[in-house]
């Protein structure tokens, strides 16, 4: 037979029950308020219950979405590994193609250098007399050729240089005399000094007019030595 103090017990703990029930199931204040006291909890007791009550439900909501975003997380992770895999398969294809353009472009170069050196050993060959124009192959041939060209063009670069100077020098030369004649000073024979100097600027400023004829002549020379390169 159970005692006083136990069925009192039990009485507590099913009113315990029925406060919390009654929390899940939202009903009114009151009615919380009632079963509380039958349970004899403290109001600041009940009042925390129901707040944790509150705060679990959202976590509640929550855990019934893990079956589905365990599944969307597989589906995701399968779907990266195969995107990284086709990635990796791209990149690694990439690298053998450019590898392989990479030594096709090395044993390009390796080919050239040999042929330009073969050209050079020819070339010094025929500058000593013992191969004949007509056996020289058609590349060494155009090498002597753009030889011939190079050295034209220097060489008219070397005159535009020195007709530059020499009517850079012609040109000084009349300024020269221009400031002599405007500072001459006054002497008993200042105009004699004026017609020596008026004819040396005319004699200074024809040959400067002849200078700038040769400088645009080299300069015409040079340009068309260029263009046949």
């Amino acid at each position: 037979m159970m005692s006083l103090a136990q069925i009192a017990q039990n009485k507590k703990q099913q009113a315990r029950t029925a406060f919390i029930n009654a929390a899940w199931s939202e009903e009114p204040p009151e009615r919380l308020a009632e079963l509380a006291n039958d349970a004899g909890m403290e109001l600041a007791a009940a009042d925390a219950i129901l707040a944790r009550i509150a705060d679990i439900r959202t976590d509640m909501a929550t855990a019934d979405t893990v079956a589905h975003l365990r599944r969307v997380a597989s589906q995701a992770k399968a779907h990266s590994d195969a995107v990284g895999a086709k990635a990796q398969a791209a990149i690694d294809k990439l690298e053998a193609e450019a590898e392989a353009v990479a030594r096709e472009a090395d044993a390009a170069r390796r080919e050239l250098g040999d042929a330009e050196s073969a050209a050079t050993r020819v070339l010094s060959v025929y500058e000593e007399g013992l191969i004949p124009v007509s056996r020289l192959p058609k590349e060494v041939a155009a090498m002597i050729e753009r030889r011939s060209l190079e050295a034209k063009v220097n060489q008219a670069h070397a005159v535009v240089i020195a007709t530059t100077n020499k009517r850079n020098s012609l040109r000084e030369d009349v300024q020269r005399l221009e400031r002599e004649l405007q500072y001459l000073p006054i002497s008993r024979d200042r105009k004699e000094q004026e017609a020596r100097l008026n004819a040396e600027i005319e004699r200074a400023k024809a040959a400067l007019a002849a200078a700038e004829t040769r400088l645009s002549d080299a300069e015409r020379a040079h340009a068309k030595a260029r263009s046949a390169l």
